[in-house]
């Protein structure tokens, strides 16, 4: 954000009993509408100009720059509370998706059991059906043998 400074024409506040301010003969110099720096009263009117309107731009510069860090730790201290709630909303995502990874581990465990325990009935199964074929089998050649004696 930038600031222009207006050195050039400034109100001055010569009212000594400010609100919340102490007393030590300070002129209130309005720079920008709602933009004021203080200094002290007892400055040489004889001042070279353009000492004095350093003076005043060193001051505006130096309030800017204070203006500007709290700004900047507002910021900060805005940022830091919003990682903080998405921290505590990614530890309960965390937690949830931890809960429903077991589920899904123990789901996959019995479905594994499940298939194995087809899978071996279908083995037996298939070792009965050879062994019943085998008998048909058997029982057929004796058939046949049977009736080519008679």
């Amino acid at each position: 954000m930038s600031f222009p400074v207006v050195a050039t024409s400034f109100g001055v506040s010569q009212s000594g009993s400010q609100a919340g301010e102490k007393k030590g003969g300070y002129v209130h110099y309005e720079v920008e509408p709602g933009f004021t720096i203080r200094m002290r009263h007892d400055i040489d009117p004889a001042t070279d100009p353009k000492k004095l309107k350093r003076i005043i731009s060193n001051r505006v510069a130096a309030q800017k720059s204070r203006w500007k860090k709290v700004q900047y730790i507002d910021a900060l201290v805005k940022r830091s509370m919003e990682l903080q709630g998405q921290v505590s909303m990614l530890r309960s995502q965390l937690a949830i998706a931890s809960e429903q990874k077991r589920r899904l581990e123990n789901e996959q465990r019995q479905l594994k059991e499940y298939i194995s325990a087809r899978l071996q009935r279908c083995i037996d199964n298939d070792g009965v059906i050879k062994e019943g074929k085998a008998e048909i089998e058997r029982l057929k050649n004796n058939l046949a043998t049977l009736s080519n004696l008679a």
